[in-house]
């Protein structure tokens, strides 16, 4: 059975931010607001704290593969490299 909670998105989320700003990126996955965090009983250590240097456009992980949380690092372009499920089970049966 599928929950009624919408998919965290799988692409980075651009986000204005004026210098100062401070955002908290989710870690957890468990966030209304995907990528940020608005769940109160999330721990506080899946919460990390964005605060921008600068005015800048800040690209947020969406796919949480990230090393570099919450900054997005290109991991998310290798997860479409992967072959579906069903070609790498079909490659075994040969």
């Amino acid at each position: 059975m599928r929950d009624n909670q919408p998919a965290p998105p799988r692409y980075p989320q651009p986000t204005r931010l004026a210098a100062g700003e401070t955002r908290h990126w989710c870690g957890c996955g468990h966030s209304g607001t995907a990528p940020f965090c608005n769940d109160p009983a999330c721990p506080t250590q899946d919460r990390i704290v964005y605060i921008a240097p600068r005015d800048e456009i800040a690209l947020f992980c969406g796919c949480h593969g990230t090393r570099t949380p919450p900054l997005c690092d290109g991991t998310h372009a290798g997860l479409h490299q992967r072959p579906a499920w069903w070609k790498r089970l079909w490659g075994r049966k040969k």
